[in-house]
């Protein structure tokens, strides 16, 4: 099949993966747990905080199918957090540690719009990361990037070609510079996407897509393998 036509739902039903556990172990400080789980919460990752005599302290693994497969310090992990939360709006970037870019393909259920918004932030924040590229996000509706304008406001005034598709429920905002793309397909008006083409790098290409299989209910995955992010972006230019 050539890639140019792999829709996007064809694209979610080749993504299988094992859920994660991201473990803590003998942390010494619990003071920023929020914080942590608020990062992780939108990997849609199992999380635990043990005492582990075997594991040095301050040390966050990441483990599938009971397997430990990444190891990072704590504090890498809580900097990168905070990056992450305050990212564009503070000009703040910072590299991901191991057990981050561990997390290659992640499945989800039963995402909320708040949930989607929460997990866009991700492949957003890699972009800001990133400097350069092109970053391709559709929110069905084009009215939907109302919900976090200061994300896209910063984006643009980076070297990150922005582009945005959705359903024209509204004039594209004045104040944020950005491609916009009005689509009345229905399969853009059923799907969620962000994706992150690395700026020619596939060791920093990055996707989330979602499908709305309910009223306000998202099933999808997000992943690095670059041939998915290819192919979610060459089917841009059929939507």
């Amino acid at each position: 099949m050539n890639v140019s036509t792999v829709s996007l739902s064809d694209c979610i039903e080749r993504i299988e993966t094992d859920r994660k556990t991201v473990r803590f172990c003998n942390v010494s400080d619990r003071s920023n747990d929020d914080a942590l789980e608020a990062f992780f919460e939108p990997h849609d990752v199992d999380l635990e905080f043990v005492d582990a005599p075997d594991r040095p302290a301050d040390v966050v693994d990441l483990l599938a199918d009971g397997r430990r497969i990444e190891s990072s310090p704590l504090a890498a992990v809580r900097r990168y957090a905070r990056a992450w939360e305050e990212s564009m709006a503070v000009g703040l970037r910072a590299d991901p540690p191991a057990v981050v870019t561990g997390l290659r393909d992640n499945y989800f259920e039963s995402y909320d719009k708040q949930r989607m918004i929460m997990a866009s932030r991700t492949v957003e924040f890699r972009a800001w990361n990133g400097g350069e590229g092109e970053l391709h996000a559709g929110f069905q509706q084009l009215s939907k990037i109302d919900h976090q304008p200061e994300v896209y406001r910063d984006l643009a005034t980076s070297d990150v070609d922005v582009h945005v598709y959705g359903e024209p429920d509204r004039r594209p905002r004045p104040d944020v510079d950005l491609t916009t793309h009005a689509s009345t397909d229905a399969e853009a008006r059923r799907h969620w996407w962000v994706a992150y083409d690395g700026a020619g790098d596939d060791e920093e290409k990055l996707v989330l897509l979602a499908q709305e299989r309910g009223p306000n209910r998202f099933y999808g995955f997000w992943t690095e393998r670059p041939p998915i992010v290819d192919d979610v972006i060459a089917r841009m230019d059929h939507l």
